[in-house]
């Protein structure tokens, strides 16, 4: 979906993907964690608090790596 916006290498790509199937991993085993380690009150808010505010950060993140590839068309 987002070929026609940004050009990105091959290896860029595998980049890509290979972060956010670490990321979603990585949320996974923490909300595992968190659930079966702490109280439901405190899994709760994780979820809510701690999952949005993880997911902001690596978002931002993927956007300062890809910025530079991204392909802004002037209008003419």
């Amino acid at each position: 979906m987002m070929e026609s916006q940004v050009s990105l290498p091959d290896a860029m790509w595998s980049k890509l993907q290979a972060s956010w199937i670490g990321f979603f991993a990585g949320m996974g085993a923490l909300n595992l964690i968190v659930a079966y380690n702490f109280s439901t009150d405190d899994w709760v808010n994780f979820k809510l608090f701690g999952g949005i505010g993880l997911m902001l950060v690596f978002v931002v993140l993927q956007a300062v790596v890809l910025a530079k590839y991204i392909d802004e068309k002037k209008p003419e």
